[in-house]
């Protein structure tokens, strides 16, 4: 099961790697200079908007990830905040849950 945080988090770990090697990622275009005396080949712009894009994402999860963080401090100051404990009966079909909640509780589930 995975939870959204997580899924971010991987997210923001791919995007991170996936910027540091960039560098040799675009040698295939650096064939293709045009004038004597051009500084670096055509295939600088295309690193440079990878790059921007790139960080475009990385700051969009990191925003996201802070979202989740302050949801999830507040359910959980609202979980703590309640007197009583939270109990979840999980089991198989079959297994007795609703028969154990209705001996616990004295309840008709």
């Amino acid at each position: 099961m995975l939870s959204y945080k997580g899924v971010l988090q991987v997210e923001l770990a791919h995007m991170e790697y996936l910027k540091s090697r960039l560098v040799r990622r675009w040698t295939h275009l650096e064939r293709q200079r045009g004038a004597p005396g051009f500084v670096g080949g055509s295939g600088e712009t295309q690193i440079e908007s990878d790059r921007r894009t790139i960080d475009d994402r990385i700051n969009r999860v990191r925003r996201r990830l802070l979202a989740v963080r302050r949801t999830r401090g507040l359910s959980r100051s609202a979980r703590k905040a309640v007197p009583y404990p939270t109990v979840a009966l999980v089991g198989y079909t079959n297994a007795g849950k609703s028969t154990l909640l209705n001996r616990l509780t004295g309840a008709e589930v």
